[in-house]
Formats: C-alpha cells, structure tokens, sequence
C-alpha cells in the first residue's frame, strides 16, 4: 500500500504529464510555428467555397460570405465551412484586412473574422479587391441601416421558421 505523500507525488507527475502532452494547438488548422506566428500570406490557399452556387467563402466554421450575396452566419449555407477545421494548412478568407480582430472584407460593408461579422465604413469602396462597380450585383446602399435591413432581410427569406 501506497502512502499519502507518495499517492500525492504520482498524482501531480500525472497531472503535469496530461499538460505536457496537451499543451498542443488544439485547432487542427494551426499555421506551422504555432497559433501566434505569422503567416506566408503568400502560401495560404483561399477558404472552401460555400453558399448558393459555391459562390461565397467560409470566415468561420458557422460563416459564408459573398459578394453580392452578404453573409450567412449559422444556416445551411454555412454547413460545409466546418469541414475547413480538419484541413491542416491554414486558409486566407476575403479581401482586404479590417476591423480590430484581423478580420477581412466579407462584403460591401462587411468586416468578417473566424467569430463573427461586423459593419465596416472600410469595407464598402473595395472589399474583394475588385473595382466598386464589379464588386456587386445589387445596387449599394446608402446608409449602415440600409445595409443591416437587407442583411436581416436576406437571411429571413433563405431561414425557415
């Protein structure tokens, strides 16, 4: 029979050899180096294609956006954006950086990260890299509230109550 001091000894070796070996990036798309390295912006692939006709891409595992199109958070047309946590090479989503979480121009007026979307003043000229007037089908709306309206809009008419 063990005795406390020694059952407490292997206890705390075993703790601190579970965090040892998981101490590893647990999302399965880190860039080499680690999570906080700085990617080849160069060597990244472009994000799965998602959305009505493949015409969007993933910013996160439940976000599809497309120009002409805006964004889908957590529908169906979001389903295959999960799928890009099993890729084990990081991926380059949108256009243009913006807003403070290293988000990237989704759509006109649209600032996108890994967690979710915001309107964006910066997004609106060029968010694709495309001239404006290629950049989107619709015509562009002249206010934030506009915008907002047909994102809501969008998504009541593509959601099923």
């Amino acid at each position: 029979m063990m005795s406390t001091h020694a059952q407490s000894v292997l206890c705390t070796l075993c703790a601190l050899l579970l965090l040892a070996l998981s101490s590893a990036c647990y999302i399965q798309n880190c860039p080499r180096g680690g999570k906080r390295s700085a990617p080849d912006t160069d060597l990244l692939r472009p994000c799965l294609v998602c959305g009505p006709g493949g015409k969007g891409h993933c910013f996160g595992p439940s976000i599809c956006c497309a120009e002409g199109l805006g964004c889908f958070m957590g529908s169906a047309e979001t389903a295959h954006c999960s799928e890009e946590d099993y890729i084990p090479s990081p991926c380059r989503a949108g256009g243009k950086p913006c807003g403070a979480k290293e988000g990237h121009c989704a759509a006109p007026g649209v600032c996108c990260h890994s967690e979710g979307c915001t309107l964006d003043p910066d997004c609106t000229e060029n968010s694709g890299g495309e001239p404006a007037e290629q950049s989107s089908s619709l015509t562009e709306p002249s206010s934030r509230g506009e915008l907002l309206l047909r994102m809501i809009q969008s998504n009541r008419a593509r959601t099923s109550y």
